[in-house]
């Protein structure tokens, strides 16, 4: 029981110090008003996996070809676009799947460091429509019978959802 506590704990608190690092400008020029952009925020579904509470994430990785976020580095909370047709790449955090946090609660950044690049975790393209002055929340919504992955995209404005134009996997490479 103290090592399921101590594991939620370290798995929050590497959620919460990858997220908030990156840029939050996910386009190219100068910077223009906000009211002339549309924001992308990361969303966060709770869900159970085999009868234990647990969640994911949408970490925002790229905007276009703007990369906003890595591992390193750290994920954005939200990012700033242009309107219009706009790919979202994000990275499908899954807590059920995640061991780097274990680890780096057990073993420092080098275990973390290790643990993550061994981490099974897929990036996926999502592309929608962005209108200037919106709030948008790309959210995961994975079956807890299956784990298969879905995503959609929130309008926060009328909380209406909106169904991607298009999602496209991104498979990791296997190291030879």
């Amino acid at each position: 029981m103290k090592r399921n506590i101590f594991t939620l704990l370290a798995v929050l608190l590497m959620t919460v110090m990858l997220q908030g690092c990156g840029s939050t400008k996910g386009y190219s020029g100068g910077k223009l008003q906000s009211s002339e952009l549309a924001r992308i925020e990361s969303g966060i579904h709770k869900l159970k996996v085999k009868k234990r509470n647990s969640l994911e994430q949408a970490l925002l990785v790229k905007v276009d070809t703007l990369t906003v976020g890595s591992y390193m580095k750290g994920f954005p909370k939200y990012v700033e676009v242009k309107p219009g047709e706009t790919t979202v790449e994000i990275r499908h955090f899954c807590q059920w799947k995640d061991k780097s946090a274990a680890a780096g609660a057990m073993f420092g950044l080098i275990g973390a460091s290790i643990a993550e690049s061994n981490n099974p975790h897929t990036h996926y393209k999502i592309t929608f429509s962005a209108e200037k002055g919106k709030v948008y929340v790309v959210m995961p919504e994975s079956s807890e019978e299956t784990l298969e992955p879905l995503f959609v995209i929130l309008d926060k404005g009328t909380n209406s959802r909106i169904e991607p134009s298009r999602v496209v996997e991104i498979a990791k490479k296997d190291k030879e």
